[in-house]
C-alpha cells in the first residue's frame, strides 16, 4: 500500500523514489482517462532538493498517457487546491512531505474538486498502476508560474483595507513553499516584516524552523518587540501564531478566535465547529456560552474536512494548526489562515489575547515513542496491544487517552488529558513501558 492517511510520504530513496513517483503519474493518468476527465493537471513543489526529480517522473508518466501538464513551481500546497478548483483541472499533484524534514518527500494527489484524494480514488490509482494501458499521443508541458498570481490577487483583494498597516511581525516561512508569497503580501498589505527562515533553501525546510518549532520565532518576536510573530510549515498548510510576550497560539486557540469574530461579526451560522479527536476538551467548555458543538474526526486534515463536508460545517481545524474555512476551499491554508487572523487582530484592537484567555484549556500532554515500522503499520491488527491500553483507560476513569500510530512517521503518539498531572504522567509511563515491551 502506497497511500497513508496524507497522500504518501516517506524517507527520500528508500520509501519514496522516481518509479513510485512515476507509477502515480501512471494510475493517476489512467483514472483521468477511464472517467472522461479534462486532460488537465497542474502539478507544484515545496522548496526540497529531491522534488525536481519526483516531478520529472510523475510529468513523464502524465505525458505518455496524453495527459497536459502545466507547472507551477514551488508553491504551497492549499495554492494547488485553490487553482484546481478555481480553473477546474481533472487533478493536482503537489510534491511535498509537509512539517517533516529534507530526508523525507511525498505526493499529494487532489481530485478536480480540490480536494484530497479519497481513500475510493487512491485505490483506484493504486490498482491503475498494474494496468495494461494504451499509451496516447503525449501530452503538452507548460510552465505557468503566473498562475499563481491568480491566488495571491484573491488574498490581496479580500484583505485590503481590513487590516492594520501600523504593525510589526516576525514571518517564519520554514524555508519552505511560503518564503517568497508570505512576506511580499504582508509587505503590500502595509506591515513592517521581519523575515525569518524565508528562504529557497530545502536542505533546511522545517530544520528547527516552521509551525512545529517556534522556540526561535518567540526569541525574535521579543527581541524585536514584534505585536506576534506567524509561523508556516514547509508546505504552507500549518499555521503557529506567537504573542508579543512569547505565548504560543495553537490550532484550538486560533479556532476559539476565529469562532468569537464570526460570532460577532459576520452573517454567517456557527452551529457548529469541525475538529479531531485530538482536539481538547476544554474547546468544547468554552464554546457551550455560544450553543457551538464540536464535531470530531479522526486526526489529519483530510478527516477533518470529509467531516466539515458532511455535517455543512463551514470552519475546522486541529491543534497542530491545520485550520480550514471550506466556504474558501477545501483545504488548510496557512497563509489565509494568518490574514485571516490579521483581520481579527484589527478588529480586536489588539486585545485578541483577552479573547484567547477565555478558553478553558484541559491538562494534556502529548508524547511521542519511536517504534518499528512493522508495529506501525500492523497496529490495527495488534488486539493484544489494545486490550492493555483499555486496561488502562478503565483504572484511569475520566482520563481522556488516545494511542495512535502517526501516518507519517515511525513513531506512536500518546495524548492523555485530565484535572491531575501527576496521574497524566503516570498514564504516559504505563503506555510508555507497554510500547518499549512490544518492541523487544
Amino acid at each position: 500500500m502506497l497511500f497513508g492517511t496524507d497522500g504518501i510520504r516517506g524517507v527520500v530513496n528508500i520509501d519514496i523514489n522516481s518509479s513510485v513517483a512515476y507509477n502515480i503519474g501512471k494510475g493517476l493518468a489512467v483514472y483521468i482517462l477511464e472517467n472522461n476527465l479534462k486532460k488537465k493537471v497542474i502539478v507544484g513543489k515545496d522548496t526540497r532538493l529531491s522534488s525536481d526529480c519526483y516531478v520529472s517522473s510523475i510529468i513523464s508518466a502524465l505525458t505518455e498517457y496524453g495527459i497536459n501538464v502545466d507547472m507551477v513551481g514551488i508553491v504551497a500546497t492549499p495554492v494547488i487546491s485553490f487553482l484546481v478548483n478555481r480553473l477546474k483541472y481533472s487533478a493536482g499533484i503537489m510534491i511535498t512531505a509537509s512539517h517533516n524534514n529534507s530526508s523525507y518527500n511525498g505526493i499529494k494527489v487532489f481530485n478536480q474538486y480540490g480536494e484530497k484524494a479519497s481513500k475510493e480514488m487512491e485505490d483506484i490509482i493504486e490498482n491503475n498502476i498494474n494496468k495494461k494501458y494504451q499509451k496516447e499521443p503525449e501530452g503538452k508541458i507548460e510552465v505557468k508560474e503566473e498562475l499563481v498570481d491568480i491566488y495571491y490577487k484573491y488574498l490581496y483583494k479580500k484583505y485590503i483595507n481590513k487590516i492594520s498597516n501600523n504593525i510589526k511581525i516576525v514571518v517564519d516561512c520554514a524555508n519552505g513553499s511560503n518564503y517568497k508569497i508570505a512576506p511580499k503580501i504582508f509587505r503590500e498589505l502595509g506591515l513592517e516584516i521581519i523575515e525569518k527562515d524565508c528562504t529557497n533553501n530545502g536542505a533546511k525546510i522545517n530544520q528547527n524552523c516552521g509551525a512545529n518549532c517556534v522556540d526561535n520565532l518567540i526569541d525574535s518576536v521579543k527581541n524585536n518587540n514584534a505585536n506576534f510573530g506567524i509561523a508556516f510549515d514547509g508546505d504552507g498548510d500549518r499555521l503557529r501564531v506567537v504573542c508579543n510576550n512569547g505565548r504560543e497560539l495553537n490550532g484550538d486557540d486560533l479556532l476559539y478566535l476565529f469562532s468569537q469574530y464570526i460570532i460577532k461579526n459576520s452573517n454567517l451560522k456557527l452551529n457548529y465547529i469541525g475538529g479531531t479527536i485530538m482536539t481538547n476538551r476544554g474547546l468544547d467548555k468554552s464554546l457551550e456560552k455560544d450553543k457551538i458543538k464540536i464535531i470530531r474526526s479522526n486526526v489529519g486534515d483530510k478527516n477533518l474536512i470529509e467531516t466539515m463536508k458532511n455535517n455543512c460545517i463551514i470552519l475546522g481545524g486541529e491543534c497542530s494548526g491545520h485550520i480550514c474555512f471550506l466556504n474558501y476551499i477545501p483545504s488548510c491554508d496557512a497563509l489565509y489562515n494568518a490574514l485571516y487572523f490579521l483581520k481579527c487582530y484589527t478588529h480586536f484592537d489588539n486585545n485578541f489575547e483577552e479573547i484567547i484567555k477565555e478558553k478553558i484549556t484541559l491538562n494534556s500532554v502529548i508524547k511521542n515513542i519511536n517504534v518499528s515500522e512493522s508495529f506501525r503499520k500492523k497496529y490495527d491488527e495488534n488486539i493484544v496491544f489494545k486490550n492493555k491500553i483499555k486496561n488502562i483507560e478503565n483504572e484511569y476513569i475520566g482520563y481522556y487517552i488516545i494511542v495512535r500510530p502517526s501516518g507519517t512517521e515511525p513513531v506512536m503518539r500518546i495524548y492523555v488529558e485530565g484535572d491531575n498531572y501527576i496521574k497524566i504522567n503516570e498514564i504516559l509511563h504505563k503506555i510508555s513501558e507497554i510500547i518499549k515491551s512490544e518492541q523487544v
